[in-house]
């Protein structure tokens, strides 16, 4: 049984004429500005089988809350328009503060810059801070223990290279025979998560710059470049399980030893904590290319191309707060599904004629080393230690009338099959390749409106 509920009251004000700039070519000043409060709580209870544990590891209750004020203000200046080297010159301001019930103030800014020196040219850059705050299910989600992909130190302590012996030790302090040790959970951790009441929010400081093509000579083409970086703290998240494990029995780390619990008689792992908490930070950036193009054929006929390029540039993440920076970008953690390409690519080509159209759908995603968090695979020693790029090709055909809206497709034409990837559980990752692990399937849907 679950319920949430949300209640929320709102104030706005704005006016796009507040005044007018009294040089040539400038515009309107124009202002927003607002004020909320919202509140939410939420609550899971789970079923008596859920909760003795009879279903892979048991759920507990959920419940919780919060409540926050917020105020803001923002301000857009036309400084000039239509005037030699300014077909449009704009800046904008924005600022905002938050009062929360779980930790207190918070404070976010932006500021932007829109430039069009002619028809054909735009440059544009944004700088600010943002805040995200912990979600429901971060802060109060129940407690229960899940068998995460992974593998116990003690059980591959030869695989650890130069930090081999000292695995073997921490082993022993523990009455584990590293030489002997069976693993009685394969490829598996069992792993405590669950939310983390004393999250603190992720904070960010952001910048964009790029530019935008509309030329005149071409006409209905569109081309963007834009470059973003991203520095975030207090990331909220949850590690990879093998990294706790291996931060602890390797020595990186000892901190990460209370989060193990004792472990059994024979010697297997009980429990590692891997609730919710704030790592360290993450520092990201990348290139995103896009474009669009109208190309008229006939007078009923026109064909429209566009395409966005995705280029992940770094992708450096501190799992605690001091610790070390790793390397993420072309990864993707075997064990827990999540991936970080480092190009991705969506292309469409649609030829419309009357009240038909036919759009073909191009999807790639890169190729990934596997990293458990701590370290990549070695291609000398596993025979599985990276994927290699997906395509995926899909079909949909429409036709629509003032009433009615008909539409048949095909996704995963060529039945895509998605790559192996030895999580112990379904030998790929579930979260990057949803489409190919559906395989090829037809779909058909009709619209009417009233």
């Amino acid at each position: 049984h679950s319920t949430y509920q949300m209640r929320d009251f709102n104030a706005r004000v704005h006016n796009n004429h507040v005044a007018h700039l009294p040089w040539q070519g400038g515009g309107d000043f124009g202002m927003a500005m607002g004020l909320e409060h919202r509140s939410e709580q939420a609550s899971y209870t789970p079923d008596a089988l859920a909760a003795n544990g009879d279903l892979g590891g048991g759920a507990t209750y959920t419940g919780g809350g919060y409540n926050v004020t917020e105020a803001y203000i923002e301000g857009n200046l036309p400084l000039l328009h239509d005037v030699p080297f300014a077909h449009d010159l704009t800046i904008d301001g924005q600022g905002r503060w938050s009062g929360y019930s779980t930790f207190g103030d918070a404070y976010n800014w932006k500021g932007s810059i829109n430039w069009a020196p002619t028809r054909d040219i735009r440059f544009r850059a944004t700088l600010g801070t943002s805040l995200r705050a912990p979600t429901m299910t971060e802060l109060y989600g129940g407690h229960q223990i899940s068998y995460n992909s992974g593998n116990d130190p003690c059980a591959q302590a030869a695989s650890y290279g130069s930090m081999s012996a000292m695995v073997v030790a921490t082993c022993a302090k523990q009455g584990v025979n590293t030489a002997t040790f069976v693993n009685a959970n394969s490829s598996q951790i069992p792993t405590l998560i669950g939310g983390n009441a004393a999250l603190k929010p992720e904070e960010a400081r952001t910048y964009t710059f790029g530019t935008v093509l509309t030329p005149r000579w071409i006409p209905n083409l569109m081309a963007s470049v834009e470059y973003w970086h991203y520095t975030v703290k207090n990331m909220i998240t949850t590690l990879p399980v093998q990294y706790i494990a291996d931060s602890c029995y390797t020595g990186t780390n000892t901190a990460w030893c209370s989060n193990i619990a004792q472990r059994s008689s024979s010697g297997q792992l009980t429990q590692v904590n891997d609730t919710y908490s704030n790592a360290g930070g993450l520092r990201t950036n990348g290139i995103d290319f896009d474009l669009n193009y109208r190309i008229r054929l006939t007078h009923q006929d026109s064909l429209t191309l566009s395409n966005n390029f995705q280029q992940l540039v770094g992708y450096l993440q501190q799992n605690e707060p001091g610790g070390s920076w790793y390397n993420y970008a072309g990864r993707l953690f075997y064990q827990g599904g999540n991936g970080m390409p480092r190009v991705r690519d969506y292309a469409t080509a649609t030829w419309s004629h009357r009240n038909f159209s036919l759009t073909y759908m191009m999807s790639y995603t890169g190729g990934m080393r596997f990293n458990d968090g701590s370290n990549d695979l070695s291609c000398k020693v596993y025979s599985y230690c990276k994927v290699p790029g997906i395509f995926s090709h899909d079909v949909t055909v429409n036709y629509n009338t003032h009433d009615w809206q008909f539409q048949v497709g095909v996704n995963n034409i060529l039945d895509k099959k998605p790559p192996f990837v030895p999580d112990g559980a379904t030998n790929t990752a579930l979260s990057m390749y949803s489409e190919e692990i559906i395989g090829r399937y037809v779909f058909a849907q009709v619209g009417r409106n009233f």
